[in-house]
């Protein structure tokens, strides 16, 4: 692998990075066009209905792109969606060379922009940077392969994993920096979800430092508080799950959206929920408590990733709230386990992150 080709393409999944947050159900794309060793052209997808990133780099090189080399973290599109395909692009504007981190895991496309510019005499490498390029299209590669959202659990928790006291009060465990980044952290994703309870508890406001994803709340009963604040503020963008049962009885703001799912062993069917929501066109969830709705995800082994804040403090008490609730495991070698763990700092408090199996 040659050096060049990694420094251009790291350059491309920097751009692709500006699309966080704004880009979905589509991947984070970034392009680079490349001549006599200079960067000449870039763009990277900002949103749907915008165009692609390859589309926007060769648009600013104009001619000359011909002979040039394109470097792009994901393989071409080939098919038809809101945009025209990128890979006719390509083809037409005399690129050479296409350098490609990872292929798309679209069925629609995967390998076949390669072999399509590989019959134009197009030299195509393919794996540069593979691993960071998979990372940063997390979500989308989850999405394509399994027709699921991609999960992310987080917590706040004291350094006995505690959330609360045994009054209730959880204001506040961790740190301003320690909530802005969890704010932060909401940007990313399409949507947050909590469990009835904390709704009571809290009146979470749920909203990211820059936008406001969609509110899901697992209610089992619909015993919800009408004046919480995201009744107020998120109507529209709020869905509640609950039993079928109770549908009808309902007096919520009309905006918020309800879907009834048949009772399974353990109330509401989270594999259901997930289901559902891809089907609805939310491609990541951001799961944010309480205890029981947390203990429930780990339990149901659906998260992808999680997040959690510890806090130096010590809680203690029997009846005060651990973090994760729920049944729980028997055994400790049922424990679910980390890997790809990283630890951060984060003004007095940890972040400890990683991928669950």
């Amino acid at each position: 692998m040659k050096e060049r080709d990694i420094y251009f393409m790291e350059k491309a999944i920097r751009l692709a990075k500006k699309g966080v947050g704004s880009v979905s159900p589509n991947p984070l794309v970034g392009a680079v066009v490349v001549k006599n060793n200079k960067i000449i052209s870039e763009g990277f997808h900002k949103k749907p209905g915008l165009a692609h990133a390859e589309a926007e780099a060769l648009e600013k090189a104009g001619i000359y792109a011909q002979k040039a080399v394109l470097y792009v973290n994901l393989e071409p599109c080939c098919h038809f969606g809101r945009m025209p395909p990128c890979l006719d692009k390509i083809i037409k504007a005399g690129i050479k060379r296409v350098v490609i981190a990872t292929k798309d895991p679209n069925p629609k496309v995967y390998g076949r922009s390669i072999k399509k510019l590989r019959d134009h005499n197009i030299e195509v490498t393919n794996g540069v940077c593979r691993d960071k390029a998979e990372k940063l299209n997390e979500v989308f590669f989850k999405n394509m392969k399994e027709k699921l959202p991609f999960v992310v659990a987080k917590a706040a928790q004291t350094l006995d994993g505690k959330i609360a006291t045994s009054l209730g009060r959880s204001k506040w465990i961790t740190t301003d920096k320690s909530r802005n980044f969890s704010r932060k952290l909401r940007d990313k994703y399409d949507a947050v979800l909590i469990g009835a309870e904390t709704l009571r508890k809290d009146n979470p406001k749920l909203n990211g430092l820059k936008k406001k994803p969609y509110k899901i709340i697992i209610s089992s009963s619909l015993d919800l508080p009408k004046n919480s604040y995201i009744f107020k503020n998120s109507a529209d963008k709020i869905i509640i799950f609950t039993l079928s049962k109770l549908k009808t009885k309902s007096n919520l703001p009309k905006p918020v959206k309800i879907f009834a799912l048949k009772e399974a062993k353990k109330g509401i069917s989270l594999k259901q929920v997930l289901r559902k929501l891809y089907s609805y066109g939310i491609m990541s969830v951001f799961v944010e408590g309480g205890s029981y709705t947390l203990g429930r995800f780990f339990e149901e082994k659906i998260v992808d990733k999680v997040y959690f804040f510890i806090a130096p403090k010590i809680c203690g008490g029997e009846n005060s709230i651990t973090s994760v609730g729920a049944a729980g495991v028997k055994k400790i070698e049922k424990c679910l386990k980390l890997q790809k763990v990283k630890i951060k700092k984060i003004d007095e408090d940890i972040l400890i992150r990683g991928y669950l199996k």
